[in-house]
């Protein structure tokens, strides 16, 4: 694994921070809140649910896969009244109901001379007992990290400790300034001394509760189902190699104990053990293992586990994206592009890898990503997407950018101010001839085209349209 840190986001959710690359793969402000808030939400999922029996997404960067399950619980919190488990003199009783129901109908379409009722408006959720007129999720993930797939289960959602004494005694955090800022102090006295240690985490990216964690909205957050969904899909892929003995030397590791959860740590080691190495031994095993597996959580036993994954297919292609994406033949309703920094994976934000994913974009598909910088932006209209902004409906600020191949899907539609920065220096884009050059080649051919451009600088661009009174409003 290369030289991560986990740590709590302010939503309570888990980033990582690579010492490698000095950089997080995560907002510190909230790794869920942003999954939900720059991908899910304004992806348009809601509408999807009610028009399409089968909806594709490419997850790229799945990372330790925030995006992915934050998808997967609004599916869930959406279709919950569909996907309720109902004991036996209930659905005996509905099944009663609904064929006298549909005896009546028939009869009334018969003496209204309209054959079998067809002209009533149709619905994909028609019977609410049959989850296999619930819509379908095949979602491709694409990630070069093996490791961090394989952790993305594990990961804790916890609150942190803000939300939790806010409620009990709200004064108790006007005292956490004065704390961090002697801690702060302290961290840095204590780096003059021992110069070779390395900066904690918290210390480094300024970590701390704010009074602003009352803003966040409690609905971002991962079903419990997800988690063990996830496990399942990756048993199916790496068999009785996924939980091996470098994963469990992690899990025991003091320092990241305390960011896995353990309930289902012990279900992959359980059903693993079970499913590779137990089940062709001893029969009663099969039973153990089937009350296990259909009632691990008396307190989610309201929803049906095995219907609700039968909603996702999830595949993991791990790999460069690169290779990955080249390997792909089919078009996708959502992309969701969450590379890591473009100054640090210029590869996958090249004019000639976003053109492969225009390729696998359908024609009322999104493209969603957390940048609003201008190259990003230069190199989606190189490859003559629509584009438009993604709002914060707390601040109204742009969080965003949103692409898609209809105009008409944009709804927020950059401003002329924000396209005139996309052509200029800022927006020179990144080449990666044959998708195969290194990171090096690829800034340095980016350093060369910014060194030759006769094109104005952002802020020779700013200054420009400072004193016009449309740029006033944008």
């Amino acid at each position: 694994m290369r030289d991560y840190e986990f740590y709590y986001t302010q939503d309570g959710s888990i980033g990582l921070y690579s010492y490698t690359d000095s950089d997080v793969y995560h907002s510190k402000y909230g790794a869920l809140t942003e999954a939900w808030e720059k991908f899910v939400i304004p992806s348009g999922l809601e509408k999807l649910i009610n028009t399409k029996k089968h909806i594709n997404i490419l997850d790229v960067c799945y990372g330790v896969g925030y995006n992915t399950k934050a998808l997967m619980s609004f599916v869930i919190n959406k279709n919950e009244k569909f996907l309720k488990r109902k004991n036996f003199l209930k659905k005996f009783f509905e099944k009663f109901k609904n064929k006298k129901d549909s005896n009546d109908k028939y009869n009334e379409s018969i003496d209204n001379n309209n054959t079998l009722g067809y002209n009533e408006e149709l619905s994909i959720y028609t019977d609410s007992n049959n989850v296999d007129n619930l819509s379908d999720y095949n979602i491709d993930c694409l990630e070069i990290n093996n490791e961090l797939v394989k952790l993305s289960p594990f990961l804790k959602t916890v609150f942190t400790p803000q939300e939790i004494y806010t409620k009990i005694v709200p004064k108790i955090f006007d005292c956490f300034e004065t704390y961090w800022i002697i801690r702060k102090k302290l961290s840095k006295f204590t780096l003059k001394i021992a110069l070779r240690n390395r900066k904690k985490i918290t210390e480094l990216l300024d970590l701390k509760y704010n009074n602003d964690y009352d803003l966040l909205n409690s609905n971002y957050k991962i079903n419990k189902y997800v988690n063990y969904i996830l496990v399942n899909k990756l048993l199916d892929k790496y068999k009785e190699d996924y939980i091996d003995e470098e994963l469990k030397n992690k899990f025991a590791d003091s320092l990241n104990r305390r960011f896995f959860d353990k309930a289902c740590i012990k279900y992959a080691k359980f059903y693993q053990n079970f499913k590779y190495n137990l089940m062709y031994k001893v029969n009663l095993f099969a039973f153990l293992h089937n009350i296990y597996y259909r009632y691990f959580s008396i307190r989610y036993k309201k929803i049906d586990f095995e219907a609700t994954e039968k909603l996702f297919n999830i595949k993991f292609m791990i790999n460069d994206a690169r290779k990955s994406i080249l390997d792909i033949n089919k078009q996708y309703d959502l992309i969701f592009l969450d590379a890591f920094t473009y100054s640090k994976a210029p590869e996958l934000w090249s004019v000639e890898f976003i053109g492969e994913l225009y390729k696998r974009l359908s024609p009322r598909g999104l493209l969603l990503t957390y940048s609003n910088s201008a190259l990003v932006r230069n190199t989606l209209l190189e490859n003559n997407f629509y584009l438009g902004k993604i709002i914060d409906e707390k601040t109204g600020k742009s969080i965003g950018t949103i692409a898609a191949k209809d105009k008409a899907m944009i709804k927020e539609p950059l401003s002329t101010y924000e396209i005139g920065l996309c052509n200029t220096k800022s927006g020179i884009p990144y080449h990666d001839p044959g998708l195969c050059r290194d990171r090096d080649y690829i800034l340095s051919l980016r350093e060369y085209d910014f060194k030759t451009s006769d094109l104005m600088t952002a802020t020779q661009y700013m200054r420009t349209r400072i004193n016009k009174k449309e740029d006033k409003h944008e």
